[in-house]
């Protein structure tokens, strides 16, 4: 009998022939992990393109990959079980967690897509929130290294601003002094020493700002090109931004999503509890169907199992006395031979007649023996 379905189940052939009863129980279960299969790698894959942000068609190798690694699993486990009922509680234990971690790697992806919706409206609302705060630090950080620039410039404009004046007030001053008596100080035209002190000063405050002029423009160009250079940075900065927090939309950026979600409204979260607890229940059905099974009927198929393997050991039992015997006879020839050299080495054969004998009737016992790994005659082990 081919073991067909059942072969999913860990049944097998060999043994169902002894239990045919058992073959319609196996298939079944069979048929359910290979299903259970399918759909279990089909949520991996919805999981796997949410893991990494791509489309469902660019990992649909995840689907019989996962699928082929899952009946193996399930087949493993299922054929595990034997007659010990508190060995096949023992073994529930594992698959339960294996179950558990199931679900979440599963079920967490698949709730995102089931919420795609609230999820991306959440990630709106924080990334609108991410941008703002990100623009403002970068602003107010290039804002103040301008602010410094800025006021270099203005200190540098106001010096030029001083010097000028001084050389624009004292010309006045001395023109007046000169040729306009409505604006002398003296009331008395002409080029006196209120003319030429007003013309010192002048000349002086024009000499003064002709030397610092350079400096002044010197000044003022460096600090426009810093702030050219970081607005040029700010903007770069803040376009970086923006674009990296529009992009962060993967994996954990969802569920905290999908956690605010839940936060906001607590029925979002009793669902997807639900959710989550109903593929555990799910992928614990074969595993439940089995124990139920076994418990019931008394597991037939596995008593049957547990007959041939015992039936297994005894020819196993059956080699390891052979070789035992083997062991020993061996052992007995190399000590006889040791023997005989030994006294053939001291020269006791040549000298007395009767070792020889012995000798003679030693090779005589040897040669009936059969060849070393052939069967054993039923003769007493010390002959």
């Amino acid at each position: 009998m081919r073991a067909g379905w059942a072969w999913f189940a860990g049944g097998d052939g060999f043994v169902l022939r002894n239990v045919p009863s058992e073959a319609s129980f196996l298939n079944g279960l069979g048929m359910w992990v290979a299903g259970m299969a399918v759909v279990s790698g089909f949520g991996m894959t919805v999981a796997a393109s949410q893991w990494w942000s791509t489309s469902i068609t660019s990992v649909l190798w995840v689907l019989p990959l996962w699928a082929v690694l899952y009946c193996l699993i399930e087949r493993l486990v299922l054929k595990s079980f034997g007659t010990s009922w508190a060995w096949n509680l023992v073994l529930a234990v594992p698959r339960l967690l294996l179950s558990l971690a199931i679900a979440l790697v599963i079920g967490l992806p698949v709730a995102q897509v089931i919420y795609s919706g609230s999820i991306n409206d959440e990630l709106s609302k924080t990334t609108t929130a991410r941008i703002h705060q990100a623009t403002n630090q970068i602003t107010r950080t290039y804002d103040a290294k301008v602010a410094a620039a800025q006021k270099e410039i203005d200190a540098a404009q106001a010096r030029e601003t001083r010097l000028q004046k001084q050389v624009t007030n004292s010309r006045f001053l001395a023109d007046c002094e000169a040729g306009l008596q409505s604006c002398s100080q003296t009331h008395k035209l002409g080029r006196g020493p209120f003319y030429r002190r007003d013309a010192r000063r002048a000349a002086a405050a024009a000499a003064e700002l002709k030397r610092a002029r350079p400096q002044i423009e010197a000044t003022i160009a460096a600090n426009r090109r810093k702030i050219e250079v970081w607005r040029a940075a700010e903007s770069g900065q803040i376009a970086n931004r923006i674009a990296t927090i529009k992009a962060d939309r993967d994996f954990l950026a969802r569920q905290a999503a999908l956690e605010r979600v839940e936060k906001a409204s607590p029925a979002v979260r009793k669902y997807v509890e639900f959710f989550l607890a109903f593929l555990i229940a799910i992928d614990l059905v074969a595993l439940m169907l089995k124990l139920t099974h076994l418990f019931s009927t008394g597991g037939a198929y596995e008593r049957s199992a547990a007959a041939l393997r015992a039936t297994d050991l005894i020819e196993v039992h059956r080699l390891q006395e052979r070789a035992n015997v083997l062991t020993r006879r061996i052992t007995l020839q190399s000590q006889a031979l040791q023997d005989a050299d030994e006294l053939r080495i001291r020269g006791e054969i040549s000298r007395e007649p009767e070792p020889e004998g012995d000798q003679l009737a030693l090779d005589e016992h040897l040669s009936r023996r059969p060849p070393l790994g052939g069967p054993a005659p039923a003769t007493p082990l010390g002959e």
